[in-house]
């Protein structure tokens, strides 16, 4: 694999944290890209007591279902050793595992927990904290597949989807999953590969008997020589382990909630946008009820209700119910970071841009509970791109990092210029002045009988000019339908590197490109280079 660096256009943000601005960095405890505080930060870890027994044996029994191997299970074990510690990351599960960049979190955090372990000299375990708890179906309901005119949603038809706030781990797989695979694949032009990665999608499947399941015993699959450890967030053992947590959470209710605000402010103050909506009044849990979760919130009485005011607590009503089921509550986007801290002996936690953006806000939420924001660690963001399509780059003079940041329809309307003798965009516009020039002694005339007059010759020289747009759309369209085998090179280089005008990591799945290229590309993945600064990663195939 040959790779190139690219530099994005992203968040002022994301471009001051991988910068290292101290006007961002004030807002975290660590430097992500200075190795001396991974061993500041394990220095930290190791101090701290977690109940390390209980958690061994809980993830081991969440991983026995998904095909626990060998290398999972010692990674496991691992957990013991007071001196370990984990990188980790997480996800919504995604069917055939969601979008390409979960697959480059996954790939992150076995990337950096080898890094780790070979500059500490200690167990760094690679960990991926699934959100089984999550309830937005329709953002895991499809994948986008290929067809002639570009990408196209394939849905899965589940008859509980209207039912919008089931969490994603309650939701059990549809009769219609084995037609969607299929569907999927049909989609595919059959390779040496299609066979093996049919199998191990259709072996991942039986499996499995819900969402979760799916996407666990693929990811097992695929990463099964690196000893990747799952978590089930929503697993009702892990609720029970967190109990004490919650306990703390709604404890800390108002502080939590009161510094997260002040931090969005001060944030805002540096000039940082962070697409958080955050009130003194949130607790920053969900309560599961009827098979459904609902945020909960303390009103001005001090009782914990949902939006809809038909469930109400008050604290110590709450804190006894937390106690008596557990498993009834989840954690949002605040609580989550902190519980993930209080569970696992966090060296560095990956995230995404939008992640990172939300973490800017929790480095005193993390104070309030006790606890250290750890290290946050951007996490690699990648393009696989095609062998044959890097010859239609070197064909049409299409600069790659320019491909990712803009896609191709100005390189497309340049070379459709070039196709006529006659220069259509030069000629259509010393028409136009021709035209303006032609038409300037009836606007004078006019204006000298009646300013209604004057108005009626502009919106007459409009109109022409209007007309004559549409026959220079109708040339160029002429010239495209002429040279039509290079108009569709460059909409499949938009297809597969800036679909709907973003990065392909965004829409395309992993099982396309396995079905290219084989089961040992996700392998292959972990062996590209630690560029943690860097904004983007092109990987030529």
């Amino acid at each position: 694999m040959d790779v190139q660096s690219i530099k994005l256009q992203q968040s002022k943000l994301m471009e001051d944290y991988r910068d290292r601005q101290e006007s961002i960095y004030q807002h975290f405890y660590y430097d992500p890209f200075q190795i001396s505080n991974f061993k500041r930060r394990f220095d930290y870890v190791t101090e701290q007591s977690y109940r390390r027994e209980e958690l061994v044996k809980l993830l081991k029994e969440q991983n026995n279902q998904w095909g626990m191997t060998e290398q999972v299970e010692s990674h496991i074990d691992e957990l013991l050793n007071p001196q370990s510690t984990v990188v980790i990351a997480g996800q919504q599960t995604g069917l055939l595992s969601g979008p390409l960049y979960t697959i480059h979190k996954i790939v992150s955090v076995i990337i950096q927990a080898k890094e780790q372990r070979d500059y500490l000299q200690q167990p760094v375990v690679p960990v991926f904290w699934m959100a089984g708890e999550d309830h937005d179906f329709l953002e895991i309901d499809h994948v986008h597949t290929l067809a002639d005119d570009g990408l196209h949603k394939t849905r899965i038809q589940d008859p509980t989807s209207f039912n919008v706030k089931k969490p994603i781990s309650k939701r059990e797989l549809p009769a219609d999953t084995h037609d969607f695979v299929q569907r999927v694949f049909a989609s595919f032009h059959e390779t040496e590969h299609t066979k093996a990665v049919y199998d191990t999608v259709i072996q991942s499947l039986e499996g499995s008997k819900t969402y979760v399941d799916f996407f666990a015993c693929l990811i097992q699959h695929l990463f099964k020589q690196e000893g990747l450890v799952l978590v089930d967030a929503a697993d009702d053992a892990l609720r029970r382990f967190e109990q004490d947590y919650f306990l703390q959470i709604v404890d800390h209710q108002f502080d939590i909630a009161s510094s997260v605000v002040k931090r969005l402010q001060m944030l805002s103050n540096d000039g940082y946008h962070v697409a958080l909506d955050a009130t003194t009044s949130d607790a920053h849990l969900f309560y599961h009820h009827n098979e459904e979760r609902h945020l909960l919130e303390v009103d001005e009485s001090g009782y914990f209700v949902t939006k809809d005011g038909e469930i109400c607590f008050s604290k110590e009503e709450l804190k006894d119910k937390i106690v008596e089921a557990p498993e009834q509550f989840s954690n949002n986007v605040v609580s989550r970071p902190l519980m993930q801290e209080c569970v696992f002996p966090v060296l560095s936690f990956i995230g995404g841009p939008g992640e990172i953006a939300y973490w800017a806000a929790l480095k005193d939420a993390f104070r309030v509970m006790d606890l250290q924001l750890p290290i946050v660690t951007p996490r690699l963001s990648i393009t696989l791109m095609q062998r044959n399509h890097q010859s239609l780059l070197t064909d049409y003079q299409i600069d790659s990092e320019n491909l990712l940041n803009q896609g191709t329809y100005h390189y497309k309307m340049d070379w459709l210029k070039r196709q006529t003798r006659a220069p259509i965009e030069e000629t259509v516009n010393e028409v136009e002045k021709q035209l303006e020039q032609a038409h300037q002694p009836l606007q004078s005339l006019a204006d000298s009988i009646s300013p209604d007059l004057f108005d009626l010759t502009t919106t007459n020289l409009d109109q022409m000019k209007d007309h004559l747009r549409f026959v220079e759309n109708r040339l160029i369209q002429a010239v495209k339908q002429q040279n039509q085998t290079s108009v569709d090179h460059f909409d499949t280089l938009d297809t597969f590197y800036r679909p709907a005008n973003g990065l392909q990591e965004r829409m395309w799945n992993v099982v396309y490109w396995l079905n290219e290229y084989g089961l040992s590309l996700p392998h292959q993945l972990t062996d590209l280079p630690a560029r943690w600064e860097q904004d983007h990663q092109l990987v030529r195939l």
